[in-house]
């Protein structure tokens, strides 16, 4: 795999810089500069692709992502500025392999990658079409916008490495970054937005890390409900099972025997950690999955109805509404869909 520059030059990859240049260079994609972003295409060949940039503040770049490759392409990403990859992941075969970690292959929803200045490569598959929106978030950026506007709150690469996937992984977040998709998109918003946007993303997963502590001091009164450290890497164990398909989880029996408990222990153990039954999780896990679906228009409400298994549509949309506060018809709507 050719690299533009790398370690045995002295110099790593340049995406503090330039956001995607260079993965847009390896695709052979070519470039056009559209209101406040970047777009870079495939071949013509390759209908319907895109890969989008904006870069509204130093430290902050902004990416959308809609592409189908004719063969796997592997890019090693050797970035010099600590930062955080947040990632809401649509479709795709996509893998990223970390120093140290089992390589990982993207399920759909949001992921966190905290880049500290050690490599990490990323590996694109062909074997369906890849959707998703992402952030480049770098420490220089987060300090300032904190320092300029005398904020105590902490936020530090450090507290994002102590982040389970449920800090991020809400019906809040996909919503934020399905709204942010289409303003990278269509390149036509004030960069203010995009700051402001990542901001309200930032503050949301803030608020989960304060009620997270609030909830370990009041479920320590309660013996019963209270979740060590060895049950919560059973229980991201149970997640990460569910993750795989949730369209087609596991039964709780099944869930159990990973958790090395028994049903109600696991049901009251999995309630007190993530705020929500492993049915309502299943529930809100499907409304997300829905919510991205419904993002595009090639898809009707029935037919999303149909696919997520529900006899039909009324039964979606009630289930929807109770989740997310709107129909899916009002929220095509708000994206003038």
């Amino acid at each position: 795999m050719k690299r533009s520059s790398g370690k045995d030059a002295g110099m790593g990859t340049n995406e503090y810089f330039s956001g995607n240049r260079e993965l847009a260079a390896q695709l052979g994609c070519m470039t056009d500069s559209q209101n406040h972003g970047i777009v870079y295409r495939l071949p013509p060949e390759i209908r319907d692709n895109w890969l989008v940039d904006v870069h509204p503040k130093p430290g902050l770049i902004l990416s959308n992502v809609y592409f189908t490759l004719s063969q796997p392409v592997s890019r090693v990403y050797d970035i010099e500025q600590p930062g955080l990859w947040l990632c809401s992941f649509a479709r795709g075969d996509v893998t990223i392999l970390e120093k140290g970690k089992k390589s990982k292959r993207l399920q759909p929803g949001i992921h966190l990658l905290v880049n500290q200045g050690q490599s990490f490569k990323i590996t694109f598959g062909s074997s369906e079409p890849i959707w998703y929106t992402a952030a480049w978030i770098f420490s220089d950026f987060i300090a300032k916008y904190l320092k300029d506007r005398e904020w105590e709150e902490p936020l530090t690469l450090a507290d994002a490495l102590s982040w389970p996937s449920h800090y991020y992984n809400t019906p809040e977040l996909v919503m934020l970054f399905e709204q942010l998709k289409y303003g990278i998109r269509n390149t036509d918003k004030p960069l203010m937005y995009f700051e402001v946007k990542i901001m309200e993303i930032l503050s949301a997963i803030l608020s989960s890390v304060q009620f997270e502590g609030y909830s370990e001091k009041f479920f320590q009164k309660e013996r019963p409900k209270y979740v060590t450290y060895q049950n919560k890497k059973f229980l991201w164990q149970v997640k990460t099972e569910i993750d795989k398909d949730i369209l087609v989880p596991p039964s709780v029996k099944q869930l159990a025997a990973i958790a090395e408990m028994g049903t109600t222990k696991l049901r009251q153990l999995f309630k007190s950690y993530y705020g929500v039954t492993i049915d309502g999780y299943v529930r809100q896990e499907k409304m997300n999955y829905a919510l991205r679906l419904l993002s595009h228009d090639d898809m009707s409400v029935q037919n999303i109805s149909t696919f997520l298994g529900y006899g039909c549509p009324s039964r979606f949309t009630a289930a929807f509404k109770k989740i997310h506060g709107f129909t899916p018809q009002q929220f095509r709507k708000s994206l003038t869909l």
